[in-house]
């Protein structure tokens, strides 16, 4: 890991567990937010909708890692579906909110939490869950933290989030710069389709189904993939 990597780690972490907790526990909560913040909200639980329909889909259970797990919404929601769940957050305060609310749900039993950036994490998972984490980090980091992911999922699936680079997703980015300081997320990182694809196909795995969520100043890929043999192995080509 070079100098600035770490550096930006810990950017993110004094972010996540000051100013940016504020925002995100208020944005991931019940709070009453401003329309923009509203949007970000909206948004944020249609993806999480569509991430819930296509595990359903795929797994009834067994071990989950989600990589980067905020406040536990979606820890919580997995736990409660009978997955064992590992949550690991970078920043203290997104963890404590985060087993607060699995205890307040009673299935803190079902969820290990950890604190610590995403490659801390070892073992391997039935499935792997890492949504609007890798939008913050730049392509060196986005590559190895995908890798590293593909390397934690055993068979999959493998779901994550990022931000594909286009020029409207550009012209809203730089127009965040510009809102007041209270309303601006952190810095979103874009990701070309092509290198999402090339580091997944360099560790082994393959591309299933994406969906783009986009709704007012939410706006993201999601993507699902699953080990290259497992693909074949459903369809039947392998001998």
């Amino acid at each position: 890991m070079t100098t600035d990597s770490a550096a930006h780690k810990v950017q993110l972490q004094s972010y996540f567990n000051g100013i940016g907790f504020e925002r995100w526990s208020a944005i991931y909560g019940q709070a009453p937010l401003s329309r923009i913040r509203r949007t970000v909200r909206e948004g944020h639980e249609l993806m999480l909708a569509q991430v819930d329909l296509w595990l359903s889909e795929t797994r009834s259970g067994g071990t989950l890692l989600d990589a980067g797990c905020g406040t536990g919404l979606f820890s919580v929601a997995m736990a409660r579906r009978g997955f064992e769940v590992t949550a690991i957050d970078i920043a203290p305060r997104m963890v404590q909110a985060a087993q607060a609310y699995a205890q307040q749900a009673g299935v803190a039993d079902r969820i290990r939490f950890m604190q610590g950036d995403l490659e801390s994490v070892s073992g391997s998972f039935d499935a792997v869950v890492c949504l609007d984490v890798l939008v913050h980090y730049p392509r060196e980091a986005f590559e190895r933290l995908s890798t590293l992911l593909a390397q934690r999922c055993a068979t999959g699936p493998l779901l994550f989030t990022y931000a594909p680079y286009n020029r409207f997703l550009a012209l809203l980015h730089w127009l965040g710069g510009h809102f007041p300081k209270d309303h601006r997320r952190a810095e979103i990182q874009m990701t070309p389709d092509r290198v999402v694809n090339e580091v997944l196909a360099a560790a082994g795995m393959c591309v299933r189904r994406t969906a783009d969520i986009s709704h007012g100043f939410y706006h993201i890929k999601l993507l699902e993939a699953v080990r290259e043999e497992t693909r074949l192995r459903k369809e039947g080509l392998n001998d």
